[in-house]
């Protein structure tokens, strides 16, 4: 991935993962979600995913949190 295209991928994640969210009721979101959303492939859209959850910290990662574990989900972080 090319550093040009990291923010636009990172921002439409961002906006994908918040819509994906409120269509959820606020809850959490998989991955395959976002991707739709972003119309992006899942494996694509890990990268952006990473970025925002470890370098600009707007969305939080949820691991282990469905029995059957279902894989990570995501969520916004609540704005203060």
């Amino acid at each position: 991935m090319s550093a040009t295209s990291t923010p636009r991928s990172t921002s439409g994640c961002s906006q994908a993962e918040s819509e994906a969210q409120a269509a959820h009721d606020g809850d959490a979101v998989l991955l395959d979600e976002i991707a739709r959303r972003a119309e992006m492939p899942p494996d694509e859209t890990r990268a952006p995913l990473h970025d925002l959850t470890r370098v600009h910290r707007p969305v939080t990662e949820l691991a282990g949190v469905d029995i059957p574990d279902m894989g990570p989900r995501w969520e916004a972080k609540p704005r203060l």
